[in-house]
């Protein structure tokens, strides 16, 4: 069984990974789909906001959004940073907004997090207008296509994130049976990357706090992956590639 994450402890540094990894596919997807809310100067919502990456860059857009997520640290790390002017505590299978108060509900990275997806799916038709839509962003680790390092040298990794992540195909149902209409799901951006050993200790992507695939996984797994990868480059001579090859997915819906 894989582990929590605690999200206030690592706050103060889960904001870096926007600093090592591109999202320009995220960007653009984002973008097209408040656009008419951002014309029309309607609420955009972005549910598990962490630290307020998405909000800072969409408010720089002129886009009138704002982000809630459960972590208390996470808060306070979009609010030191600037930029995100709405910041609410809350749940996503509660979302504290009036019914049809929003244009747009969007979440990134976040959906397999939350407690009970089915649930969000309603709350997110019941808080949207009538002309409202949501988008998910995420991986889709069933699917088969994808490489990854991570998966490769922490097996358990994958375990854990096929438990963690829903199938694009039941993202879609969900959001049938709660009240959408027109539900597709698309790769948003495709991720090839190579790294040496070297380049992904001096980079930060071998960190504990990296990212969440290895903080679900017990310190033992994740020593005993550190230790794979070395012993690899060790018989490599120092030659070892790291390799990922990974796509996002977004999946959006209309209210119907």
């Amino acid at each position: 069984m894989s582990q929590r994450v605690d999200y206030d402890r690592v706050a103060d540094l889960y904001e870096s990974r926007y600093l090592r990894n591109d999202y320009s596919g995220v960007e653009k997807a984002l973008a097209a789909f408040v656009e008419r809310a951002r014309i029309e100067r309607q609420r955009v919502l972005e549910v598990g906001c962490g630290g307020g990456h998405w909000l800072r860059w969409l408010d720089e857009a002129n886009v009138n959004v704002a982000g809630l997520d459960p972590s208390a640290g996470m808060l306070n790390v979009a609010r030191s940073a600037g930029g995100a002017r709405h910041l609410i505590r809350g749940q996503a299978e509660a979302l504290p907004c009036l019914s049809g108060s929003v244009s747009r509900v969007f979440c990134v990275n976040a959906l397999h997090h939350f407690e009970d997806p089915a649930a969000f799916f309603r709350e997110a038709r019941r808080v949207l207008n009538a002309d409202g839509g949501l988008m998910t962003v995420g991986l889709d680790p069933h699917t088969g296509h994808d490489e990854w390092w991570i998966y490769e040298y922490f097996p358990e990794t994958l375990i854990a994130d096929r438990q963690r992540y829903l199938p694009a195909l039941r993202i879609r149902e969900l959001m049938t049976s709660s009240g959408f209409d027109a539900c597709e799901t698309r790769v948003i951006q495709h991720i090839p990357r190579e790294l040496t050993v070297s380049e992904a200790m001096t980079g930060g992507f071998m960190n504990r706090d990296a990212t969440s695939q290895f903080m679900v996984i017990s310190e033992s797994e994740y020593e005993a992956g550190v230790k794979r990868i070395h012993n690899a480059d060790a018989a490599a001579s120092g030659r070892t590639t790291l390799r990922s090859n990974l796509r996002l997915y977004g999946t959006t819906g209309w209210a119907a």
